[in-house]
């Protein structure tokens, strides 16, 4: 029928250039004339006559579902077709009733994608395949039936994505271009609400209800697969039209994959991608990135495991770019955060009680780095961790002392009174903290002047008529630590150790009315403990070591209450983000320190296991440096990473939206120079050629 003729039910004037569906000739059988005939309302039926598809259900057509989706133009009848739908006596043109819905309709926006989807009648559920490729029939690549909606695909790629870009389908709606959200607010005040939607609701008719949506998942929880490339190439295998082999293009960059498929014999083709795109890079990418740096791993390490299995990774310099433009922002700021809150709880009117040490990157005195580290000990969290190159301070030996002076400077800038710290015996930071901030009690750590005593009688035992000292050693560390937790003062303790001379000699009164006498229960001679002689080679060694003047005073400083155990166990945790092994920038390595600061915080004082009776677990080891003696060793819960996913959400919800506003605070930071820069610098084919020729002879 050609363009111009009209619809021959009464009182409808839809031409076929207006409708956009095509007309085909009434039915011939005599069946359905008599129905043909009451529908018209007149007599003379001919073979030209015709109808357009407003008057017919969806049932009636056999190729609906595909008009529907997009995948053809045309609508073609069933031999059996009725039309059942009449034309209203005011001579316009009926709409299609609301269980079909025209192929034209008004476009709505899908969560996640950059084009404009068509509308659908009916509530959908979201899938990341193209609209394109699904079907009301089912595929042979997959085990269960396509949903018609589309979630986070994309219909084009940028030409830095691979140059490509899918033929445009002339029965595809063209894609709108993105619009403003003021916009999309003016048009959802004006646009009805549509009723006859499975997931409509009263409640939800004013603007700020109906245009609630179920918020989508952050990028960085999205749930990802280990997928093999034929299983995924399979499922674009087949035209979902004609059901025929289609071409495909693929295209990979880092963890990114993009295929085109086009079909050469009906000229379908649409386009997929494995992960949205953040700005001009693949979210992949940047989380493959942040991972591996908020995690403390080695890109190194997980670049061989990747290539062993075959899976595509970005390179090393992509690695390093992101962390430099993105993660250390991110870690510095999450950190200062963090530490913002932790400096808050510490205005107390006594000030805080700290305890203090310093790390090395390498043993001896050739080490570059050096990290001082301060922790309150009464909540074990570390509140401040400062970074000193050996450059910096005139050498490696000197950057504990740098480092404390930075720290207690930065606590002071905050307002953070200290009342005591302590530390161990650094003589730097003795004479500093008596002279310069002798307003902060200075105590001793008990571990570390107890395990020099113990190594120096360990020494004697080895020696000629000294064998018994063996078995005083365990019983000196113990006295120590009685000494220090039971004195009220330093003299008092500096007696109690004294008189240990007397009590290995089996003679418990002693000259000093600080501790006149041992607090043990008398012994009544049965007991097989060899007592030491007088006048003997091992108690005049033994006298000396307790008698040192050094030690002494070391003795009366002895911390009565605090200790710093828990920062030599921050130092093992700093060891799994910065090993020794491994040279980091000064950035670097700083962001690796606030990252295992954060680490410890979280997991520093973890609940201890129990058993189902409620009794608290234990498990015994046998460490090393014991040499052969036991340690129990309480069973902890599972170590968390909430940390982590704090640092996911700032990186992927603020760092990327502005990253300069990160950048700055750390840019500011003043980065001294490298060790090398300090001595001459010779000229590199120079330095070749004497290489060669030395050794060429």
């Amino acid at each position: 029928m050609a363009d111009e003729h009209l619809c021959a039910v009464a009182g409808c004037n839809a031409k076929r250039r207006d409708i956009g569906i095509s007309f085909h000739a009434l039915p011939k059988h005599v069946a359905v004339r008599d129905e043909w005939i009451t529908f018209l309302g007149h007599g003379n039926v001919k073979n030209h006559t015709s109808v357009c598809g407003q008057h017919f259900t969806e049932d009636c057509f056999t190729n609906w579902q595909e008009k529907k989706m997009g995948f053809v133009s045309k609508l073609f009848l069933k031999p059996d077709a009725v039309p059942s739908i009449k034309t209203p006596s005011t001579g316009q043109p009926v709409s299609l009733p609301s269980n079909v819905t025209s192929a034209a309709a008004t476009q709505t926006r899908d969560v996640g994608c950059q084009w404009e989807p068509q509308k659908r009648g009916r509530a959908t559920v979201a899938t990341q395949l193209s609209e394109y490729t699904l079907k009301s029939n089912r595929s042979k690549a997959i085990q269960v039936n396509p949903s018609t909606s589309s979630f986070g695909s994309n219909t084009e790629v940028k030409a830095e994505f691979g140059g490509f870009t899918s033929t445009p389908d002339k029965t595809r709606p063209p894609p709108l271009k993105r619009r403003r959200l003021e916009t999309l607010l003016d048009d959802a005040e004006e646009e009805p609400v549509d009723r006859s939607q499975s997931t409509y609701h009263p409640s939800m008719s004013s603007l700020s209800d109906s245009t609630i949506v179920s918020p989508p998942t952050p990028i960085q929880d999205i749930v990802k697969y280990l997928v093999y490339e034929d299983c995924l190439l399979a499922l674009f295998h087949d035209c979902p039209i004609c059901q025929r082999t289609c071409e495909l293009e693929k295209y990979v960059r880092g963890t990114f994959l993009s295929i085109r498929q086009k079909c050469p014999f009906c000229d379908y083709s649409r386009q997929w991608k494995s992960q949205p795109i953040i700005g001009s890079t693949p979210a992949g990418d940047l989380q493959l990135s942040a991972a591996v740096h908020f995690t403390g791993t080695s890109f190194r390490q997980i670049s061989k495991v990747l290539s062993a299995l075959k899976v595509c990774n970005i390179v090393e310099s992509t690695y390093f770019l992101h962390a430099s433009s993105f993660m250390e922002p991110c870690v510095f700021a999450v950190w200062k955060r963090t530490q913002a809150d932790l400096i808050k709880t510490k205005s107390r009117p006594g000030g805080a009680e700290l305890g203090g040490d310093m790390r090395a990157d390498s043993p001896g005195h050739c080490a570059k780095y050096g990290s001082y580290s301060l922790m309150d000990l009464n909540t074990g969290k570390i509140i401040d961790v400062q970074l000193v190159q050996s450059n910096e301070c005139g050498g490696s030996a000197k950057m504990e002392k740098e480092g404390l002076i930075r720290s207690l400077d930065f606590l002071e800038k905050s307002a953070v009174k200290v009342a005591s710290i302590v530390t161990d015996r650094h003589s730097q930071i003795q004479k500093f903290l008596r002279i310069e901030r002798n307003d902060i009690e200075h105590f001793y750590d008990v571990w570390h002047i107890a395990k020099g005593v113990s190594k120096k009688v360990e020494a004697l035992a080895k020696m000629k008529d000294c064998n018994e000292l063996k078995r005083w050693q365990q019983s000196l560390v113990n006295h120590l630590y009685w000494c220090a937790i039971s004195s009220s003062s330093g003299e008092e303790a500096v007696a109690k150790w004294t008189s240990f001379s007397n009590h290995v000699q089996n003679i418990h009164s002693h000259d000093n009315v600080l501790f006149p006498e041992c607090l043990h229960p008398a012994f009544d001679g049965s007991c097989p403990k060899k007592w030491l002689k007088s006048a003997s080679t091992a108690l005049f060694k033994l006298q000396r070591i307790v008698s040192n003047k050094y030690l002494l005073k070391g003795v009366a400083k002895l911390s009565p209450r605090l200790q710093t155990s828990a920062i030599e166990g921050f130092h093992s945790v700093i060891l799994r983000f910065a090993p020794k092994n491994v040279v980091f920038s000064y950035r670097g390595m700083l962001c690796r320190l606030y990252l295992a600061s954060l680490h410890f915080n979280e997991n520093g004082n973890r609940e201890q296991l129990t058993s189902r009776d409620g009794t608290p677990a234990y498990k015994l080891k046998y460490p090393k440096h014991k040499k052969g003696k036991h340690t129990i060793q309480p069973l902890k819960k599972k170590t968390s990473y909430a940390y982590v996913d704090n640092l996911m959400r700032v990186f992927f919800d603020e760092v990327l939206h502005e990253p300069a506003k990160f950048t700055v605070e750390l840019q500011e930071l003043k980065i001294p120079d490298t060790l090398c820069s300090q001595f001459h610098r010779p000229d590199k084919q120079e330095a070749v050629a004497a290489y060669v020729s030395r050794f060429s002879h």
